[in-house]
């Protein structure tokens, strides 16, 4: 081992100091990895690789980012220049002279932050590495000196939490009852020491685990349950001016309560989460926000609806009534124009029979699949458009264009036409959409009379991109569509037709994830998503791919097209979403996605 590297672990070891930064073991491998590239002379041996090794792992990995099927992850993964997903560390770089030196070092360190991470990695590691479990004396020191780190605080306060919780889980899998005990005793214990009401993370877990995740595996006294549930609720006394606070607590409580069929009480705490919400003042500033603060409750209400609550289907019902009475000035935001386009009758039937059948009605299937087509704007006629008017109005595209949006703020500047070619297309695309829309709206009309909102819904549940969709959210988007509620049916179309993209770029063998400053994931952005992975959707609706990945980027991403998405992420031209033609379009867009199946389906 390096010298500079025993020195340092010697000094962990000598000089026991709190870890005060989240995921402060990372920190560790950090300073080993300074040593070792420093030192441009020196190969670093099997033990120097194993000590940056243990500290860059993350603990409890999430089971659905592609992980190993063990409580440690990888710290990043990443596309190489090949396209293949490297994984750093890896799990297939431990050996099982790595996991004898883990144990080794276990046993010999004193420091229980160092200890605890060697046991619980060969804990974790050895039965896929030499394909048997580790001896229980591993497990007990990592439980017990889990209990140490956190009686102690010698970790950040989420670290801690993270332990404990491990600490909890071992023990119930060697089933020794002294340790559960114990670490029972340490949970509480530790949430009385950390918790701080304005930061939901540091509360409410001694609750979750010992009266929810654990209650049958972990033995609590009268005395200690009452104790839980009257602290929790002290809590809910205080957080109920803070909508997302108040929420916190009422998950645990209402999920307690829902578990003693104690109905009063369950529908009470929902009641407070009810009105903080509604009394908050930043939720009922903007109507965006409004809305989706009633969305919020109703789905709450619904998912104990569904538990068989006969009150709180009562309140979905009344909850529903009041969403459609929201007294709402969306008028003060609208602009009207209107433009008189002479349309003989004779010509919209000929249209709509094209498409549903004159003297037979065509099939559900052939139906759907009209519509798609014959609202997917084909990129050769927009561009000869274009080019024609271009051509009829030259001096229109000489001179740079500010374009404004609904509440007068510039968001594009466009050069002349040879510079910014395909800026001006896109907003062309944009406005050729708009006229489009008189003919969706007739053709979506005649699909509403023709089909009822339970029939449609019954076809969603059956498409891949939607079959695994939250079912109340579908139905209740549908219901509000067919019911011309537009304002909310549009708002919830669009997160429906952002998770069908992920899903569908995800079985493709898209990325969606990525690494965050803390060491987790987020999603990445539905426009990058539309942007640097759109071959996938190109390929999937082959041949006319780049028709759909231009259509869902116009419609739902890009500033110079209708970008609904972006604009309802972020409470932009808020009148726009009040008009059947929003509606229509994410609805063609749902419609679209919903023809996406596997290759051996029958369709």
């Amino acid at each position: 081992m390096h010298k500079e590297v025993k020195k340092y672990l010697e000094l962990l070891d000598t000089k026991i100091q709190p870890l005060k930064s989240h995921y402060g073991e990372y920190k560790i491998a950090q300073q080993i990895k300074k040593i070792l590239q420093e030192d441009k002379n020196y190969t670093p041996t099997m033990e120097d690789i194993a000590e940056q090794m243990a500290f860059d792992f993350l603990p409890d990995y999430p089971d659905d980012q592609g992980g190993w099927g063990t409580y440690y992850g990888p710290r990043f993964v990443l596309s190489n220049a090949q396209g293949q997903m490297v994984e750093y560390p890896s799990v297939k770089k431990v050996t099982k002279e790595m996991l004898d030196y883990w144990k080794k070092r276990a046993f010999e360190a004193k420091n229980p932050i160092l200890k605890v991470r060697y046991a619980d990695l060969v804990i974790d590691f050895s039965p896929q590495i030499i394909n048997q479990k580790a001896n229980y004396k591993l497990y007990q020191l990592v439980i017990d000196e889990s209990i140490t780190i956190c009686e102690n605080l010698l970790m950040h306060p989420l670290d801690c939490k993270t332990k404990i919780k491990r600490a909890l889980n071992l023990a119930l899998e060697i089933n020794d009852s002294e340790r559960i005990q114990k670490v029972k005793d340490a949970i509480i214990k530790l949430e009385n020491k950390i918790a701080e009401i304005d930061k939901p993370g540091l509360w409410g877990f001694a609750f979750k685990w010992l009266l929810l995740n654990f209650k049958k595996k972990v033995k609590l006294s009268k005395d200690e349950e009452e104790l839980l549930l009257s602290k929790l609720e002290e809590i809910l006394k205080k957080v109920k001016n803070d909508p997302y606070l108040t929420e916190h607590a009422v998950s645990l409580l209402a999920e307690y309560y829902a578990d003693k069929r104690d109905e009063n009480n369950l529908m009470r705490v929902l009641k407070i989460l009810e009105d903080s919400f509604k009394k908050d003042k930043r939720i009922n500033s903007e109507a965006l926000l409004k809305i989706n603060a009633f969305q919020q409750i109703y789905e709450i209400y619904s998912k104990y609806r569904d538990k068989g609550f006969k009150k709180a289907k009562l309140a979905t019902e009344r909850l529903s009534k009041e969403i459609g009475q929201l007294n709402i000035d969306w008028e003060k935001s609208l602009k009207r124009i209107s433009v008189s386009v002479p349309v003989k009758k004779e010509e919209i039937e000929k249209f709509l029979n094209s498409i549903f059948g004159e003297e037979k009605r065509e099939s559900f299937k052939k139906i759907v699949e009209k519509i798609v087509i014959k609202f997917l704007p084909k990129l050769k006629n927009v561009e000869k458009q274009f080019k024609e008017i271009s051509k009829k109005h030259p001096l229109q595209f000489l001179c740079t264009t500010k374009i404004i949006s609904e509440e007068g703020i510039p968001i594009a500047k466009l050069s002349d036409l040879e510079s910014d070619y395909d800026k001006h297309l896109l907003r062309h695309f944009s406005q050729y959409l708009q006229l489009d829309s008189f003919l969706l709206s007739l053709t979506m009309d005649k699909f509403k009379e023709i089909f009822t909102s339970d029939q449609i819904f019954e076809y969603f549940q059956k498409c891949l991109l939607f079959e695994e969709e939250n079912q109340n959210y579908l139905k209740r988007a549908l219901e509000a569509f067919w019911n011309g509620d537009y304002l909310v049916s549009s708002h919830l179309f669009i997160p429906l037709i952002e998770s069908a993209i992920r899903k569908l770029i995800k079985i493709c063998g898209g990325v969606i994830l990525i690494l965050n400053e803390f060491g987790g994931y987020d999603y990445i952005p539905l426009s990058t998503l539309l942007k640097k992975q759109g071959e996938i959707i190109e390929k999937v609706f082959e041949p006319l791919g780049k028709e759909f990945l231009f259509y869902f980027r116009a419609v739902l991403t890009e500033k110079l097209g209708m970008n609904l998405r972006n604009n309802f992420a972020h409470g932009i031209g808020k009148g726009t979403f009040f008009s059947p033609e929003v509606s229509n379009r994410l609805f063609h867009l749902m419609l679209c996605l919903s023809l996406v199946h596997k290759k051996n389906e029958k369709v």
